[in-house]
């Protein structure tokens, strides 16, 4: 599975349930085949219609990161993510780290590790507000150290800098 998949088939009613089973099993821990990186799930949206004796089933899977990580031929590392769907994935980290932390919460560590890994990435990508990085780069420092010490307040200011950060390229390059 890249980072979605889509099930789609008829079932008897009684496979139904046998879906299910197999699905929550792959959940629980770690599936093959059609369920494969499912324990990784960022959504699962399934639809279930009973047509003239059939059941009409459709599942839609997305992970969060890609199942198996697409390797550049050339180097044998990792490759890049299109820089368009990794802004797309730090948007969602960004969005629970600002939302929790002005709620006065302390966003999860997972959350908050994916978002620098992104960040981290991100500033590698030239032509895309490279006079901004190193400003970046230093708030993302800091509010690296504030989640580490624990400080919310210290997060709170930290994540309000990437806001006026993020904005300050926005302006400029979207």
């Amino acid at each position: 599975m890249s980072d979605d998949a889509t099930i789609s088939r008829y079932l008897e009613s009684k496979e139904l349930a046998e879906f299910f089973r197999n699905l929550a099993d792959a959940v629980e821990n770690g599936g093959q085949g059609e369920f494969a990186c499912i324990e990784d799930f960022s959504k699962i949206k399934i639809r279930v219609k009973k047509e003239y004796g059939q059941i009409n089933l459709k599942a839609k899977f997305k992970t969060a990161a890609p199942c198996v990580p697409a390797v550049d031929s050339g180097t044998g590392e990792p490759a890049k993510p299109k820089y368009k769907d990794l802004k797309k994935r730090m948007r969602g980290s960004f969005r629970i780290l600002v939302k929790m932390i002005h709620d006065g919460s302390v966003p999860p560590a997972e959350a908050v590790e994916a978002f620098l890994a992104d960040s981290a990435l991100m500033v590698t990508y030239p032509g895309y507000g490279d006079e901004f990085y190193e400003q970046y780069t230093a708030v993302c420092d800091e509010f690296r150290t504030a989640y580490e010490s624990g400080d919310l307040e210290r997060m709170h200011a930290a994540v309000d800098a990437l806001v006026h950060e993020k904005s300050r390229c926005h302006a400029k390059y979207d």
